[in-house]
C-alpha cells in the first residue's frame, strides 16, 4: 500500500479507536454514576421517613426548630453530605438547613417526588436540588402529616455541593491520574501494535502487488498506468488482473491468428514453390532424358524456361525474406531528409516504358514547391514500385495510372490510383494480409506485394488506405511525414548538387 494511504488509514484507524475509547469512558463512567446514584438512593430511602418519625418538625406555632435543629445533628451523624429541606405542599422551600442566600430555588417539583413515594422500583430518581437550578441530584422525601394532614414534606438531597466536591477532588487524585496515565499507555502500545500488525499482514499483499506494478509499467501505455497508480492496492490488484487476464486472452487469440496465418503460409508458399519447381524440374528432366534427341532450338528453349522458373523462384523467395526480415524487426528504418518529388519521378521513368507496351498512359503530378520528405528512401522506393507493379498488373490497355503527391501541412500524401478491374468489397479489409488471394488476383502471384507495403508504412509511423470499385479502378494513399525547413536546409547541403538519385539511394 502506497505511505500516503497507509498514513491516512493508520491515523483513521487512530482517531476511530481514540473515538471509540472516549464513547466507552463517557458511557461506563455514566453507568457507574447511575450505579453509584442508584446504591446511594436504595440506602438512603428511609432516612426521610425515619426523621419525620421520630421528630415533629411542624406543630401549631409552625416550624419546630428545635426539632430542625437536631434533625441537622443527626443528618451529619447518618450522611455529612446530605442537605436536608423542608417543603410546604406545593414544593415550596419553607425551611432549611442552609443559609437562605445559598437557595437559588425556593420551590422543587412535585412529579419526582410523588414518584418516590408511590414507585419503590424505579430508581435512580432525580429531583432538583435548591443551590442549583440547572442541576439535579439523588434524593430521598417524606410526608410531614399531622392527624392525616398533609402538612408539607421533609425533602433531603444525597448528592449535595459537599459530594460534589469531594467527588471533583478524587477526579484530581493521583489514582485517577495514574489510571488515566495507563489507560492512555494502553491507547497508544494498541495503537502502535495495530500499526504493525496491519503493515505486516498486509506485507504479502505489498508486495503482489509491487510485482504486479512491474508488470504493468511493461504492458500497459503511461495514461492507464498512472490511473492505476492512483488507487489502493485492493484496486490495483483487480484492475491488473483485468488487464492481464485481458492480455492474455488478446495473446492467446493472436496465437490462433498465427497459427492459423501460418498454416496458411505454408500451404500457399508449398503451392507457389511447387509449381515453378515441378516445372523446373519436369523442363530439366526431359532435357536430360531426350539431349540427343531433341533439336538444339527446343533444348534451348526448355532450358529458358526452366531459367524463367528458377528465376520466379528467386524471387519468390526473396520477397519472403524480404516480409520476414521486416516483421521480425530486423530491418529498422534509416531516417533522413529526401526530395519526394524526385523519387516520384524516377520510379515513375523506369515503369513509363512497361506502360507504353501495354497501352497504360502513366502520368505523374508532383508540386513544384514541395517540401523534403522524412523516411527511408529505399523503404519508400520499394512501396513505390510494389504499387506501381499492381496497378499496371491490374489495368488493361487504354487505361490510365496515376501517381500524386500533396502536401498538407506537415505531412505529404502519396496516391497511386489506377483505372483496373478493381477490388470486390468483401477482399477490401484483407487485401493487405499476407498471402490473401483476391478474386482479382492472377493465379500464381504471391499476396506478399501489399502486406509488405503496409509494413513498411507503418515502420513509418503511418498508415495507408485503399479505395475501390470494381470495374472503375482502385487508389491507394499513404502519408510521410515533412522534414522541417531546417532540416530541408541541412539535407540540401548534405547531398550535393547533381548527385544522381539512383545512386543516393544505393549509396
Amino acid at each position: 500500500m502506497n505511505l500516503r494511504l497507509h498514513t491516512r488509514l493508520t491515523l483513521a484507524f487512530g482517531v476511530l479507536l481514540v473515538a471509540l475509547a472516549a464513547v466507552l469512558t463517557l458511557w461506563i463512567t455514566n453507568i457507574a454514576e447511575r450505579y453509584h446514584a442508584e446504591v446511594s438512593q436504595r440506602l438512603n430511602a428511609g432516612i426521610a421517613m425515619y426523621v419525620t418519625g421520630e421528630l415533629a418538625l411542624l406543630d401549631e406555632s409552625g416550624i419546630n426548630r428545635a426539632a430542625l435543629d437536631e434533625l441537622a445533628r443527626r443528618v451529619m451523624t447518618v450522611n455529612p453530605s446530605a442537605d436536608v429541606y423542608l417543603l410546604a405542599p406545593d414544593g415550596e422551600v419553607i425551611a432549611s438547613l442552609k443559609p437562605d442566600e445559598r437557595i437559588v430555588q425556593s420551590r422543587i417539583g412535585l412529579g419526582p417526588i410523588q414518584q418516590f413515594l408511590h414507585d419503590a422500583e424505579n430508581r435512580p430518581l432525580f429531583g432538583d436540588d435548591p443551590t442549583d437550578a440547572g442541576r439535579s441530584e439523588v434524593f430521598s422525601v417524606a410526608p410531614v402529616t399531622r392527624d392525616g394532614s398533609l402538612l408539607g414534606y421533609l425533602y433531603v438531597v444525597l448528592g449535595s455541593e459537599r459530594f460534589d466536591s469531594i467527588v471533583a477532588a478524587v477526579r484530581g487524585s493521583y489514582s485517577l491520574k495514574l489510571g488515566l496515565l495507563v489507560g492512555g499507555a494502553v491507547l497508544i502500545a494498541t495503537f502502535v501494535t495495530g500499526g504493525l500488525l496491519f503493515r505486516l499482514l498486509t506485507l504479502p499483499l505489498r508486495r503482489l502487488a509491487a510485482r504486479m506494478r512491474e508488470w504493468t509499467a511493461r504492458t500497459l501505455s503511461g495514461s492507464q498506468l498512472t490511473a492505476i497508480d492512483a488507487r489502493n492496492e485492493i484496486t490495483l490488484l483487480d484492475t491488473q488482473f483485468e488487464a492481464m487476464a485481458a492480455r492474455i486472452e488478446a495473446q492467446i487469440e493472436e496465437l490462433k491468428r498465427a497459427d492459423g496465418m501460418r498454416r496458411e503460409l505454408v500451404a500457399n508458399v508449398s503451392h507457389d514453390l511447387r509449381t515453378p519447381l515441378a516445372s523446373l524440374r519436369g523442363y530439366l528432366e526431359t532435357v536430360l532424358l531426350k539431349h540427343d534427341s531433341l533439336p538444339a532450338g527446343t533444348r534451348r528453349e526448355y532450358l529458358e524456361i526452366a531459367g524463367r522458373h528458377a528465376q520466379r523462384l528467386e524471387r519468390l523467395i526473396a520477397v519472403l525474406f524480404e516480409l520476414s526480415k521486416l516483421e521480425s524487426g530486423a530491418v529498422v528504418p534509416q531516417i533522413e531528409p529526401f526530395p519526394l518529388g524526385e523519387l516520384l519521378h524516377d520510379v515513375a521513368l523506369r515503369f513509363r516504358l512497361r506502360a507504353q507496351e501495354a497501352g497504360i498512359t502513366l502520368a505523374t503530378h508532383v508540386p513544384p514547391d514541395a517540401p523534403l520528405a522524412l523516411g527511408d528512401i529505399a523503404m519508400v522506393e520499394r512501396v513505390l514500385e510494389n504499387l506501381l507493379d499492381n496497378a499496371l498488373r491490374h489495368t488493361s490497355a487504354g487505361g490510365r495510372v496515376g501517381l500524386e503527391m500533396r502536401a498538407l501541412d506537415d505531412h505529404l500524401r502519396v496516391t497511386v490510383s489506377d483505372t483496373g478491374t478493381g477490388v470486390a468489397p468483401e477482399d477490401l479489409p484483407h487485401v493487405f494480409d499476407r498471402y490473401f488471394r483476391g478474386s482479382g488476383r492472377p493465379a500464381g502471384r504471391g499476396g506478399l506485394g501489399l502486406a509488405i507495403v503496409r509494413r513498411i508504412v507503418e515502420l513509418h509511423g503511418e498508415s495507408i488506405s485503399l479505395r475501390s470499385t470494381p470495374g472503375i479502378g482502385t487508389s491507394v494513399e499513404f502519408g510521410l511525414p515533412a522534414a522541417a525547413v531546417a532540416i530541408a536546409g541541412q539535407a540540401s547541403q548534405t547531398v550535393a548538387p547533381g548527385r544522381p538519385l539512383e545512386s543516393r539511394r544505393h549509396a
